[in-house]
């Protein structure tokens, strides 16, 4: 009897929106279907993720190019190593991640052009297109507050400045991808309702 493929969730929004959470709490949808889930993220908990999350919180310092490539070293060995992403929907475990590829397009837009990044991506959309892509939208005034609430300390790229040129750059490389399942979901509501909305687009 054949597995069927798991289903690849991942969860997009600048930094505050929200997306983080809404994804715990969406893991436990496919459970009450009688499916397993695996829960990740990008940057990942690898080799290649945790040399980038010393990057982002500041502790070490590359160029926005090193920084891109470090993501899609990140990504092919997140997507293809052992105990990686195609691993899990391949036996059958639907997989929800914590952003992936649109995150590059976004925050690498910052200081590059955002078709040069899509286009380092090419044999990553060959490899694994998400089905579902959520994206949480929130005004960065209002992120930044949030941020405010949860910590003292900001990661590199949590100025509202940067995450409102961040926001649009989601926007331009969304509309990049007409044919991929891309559900823009309003994070400015209670936490209940955003996850009301999610549910009812699965």
């Amino acid at each position: 009897m054949t597995t069927q493929r798991g289903q690849f969730i991942v969860f997009e929004g600048i930094d505050g929106s929200g997306k983080s959470t809404q994804s715990q709490m969406l893991s436990d949808y496919p459970v009450s279907k009688g499916r397993k889930v695996h829960m990740t993220r990008q940057p990942s908990d690898r080799f290649v993720g945790k040399a980038i999350r010393e990057v982002l919180e500041k502790r070490q310092v590359v160029p926005p190019q090193s920084l891109a490539a470090m993501f899609l070293a990140d990504r092919y060995d997140h997507i293809l190593g052992e105990g990686g992403i195609l691993s899990y929907l391949e036996s059958g475990v639907d997989v929800i991640c914590d952003r992936y590829f649109w995150s590059s397009f976004a925050y690498h837009g910052l200081d590059m052009e955002i078709p040069f990044v899509i286009d380092l991506h090419k044999e990553i959309f060959e490899l694994l297109m998400p089905d579902i892509t959520f994206f949480i939208d929130l005004q960065p005034a209002d992120a930044i507050a949030r941020i405010a609430k949860r910590s003292a300390q900001r990661d590199l790229f949590e100025k509202e400045s940067l995450l409102t040129t961040i926001r649009q750059n989601y926007i331009f490389a969304f509309e990049q991808f007409p044919d991929t399942k891309i559900v823009k979901i309003n994070g400015n509501q209670s936490v209940e309702k955003v996850h009301e909305d999610l549910v009812g687009e699965l």
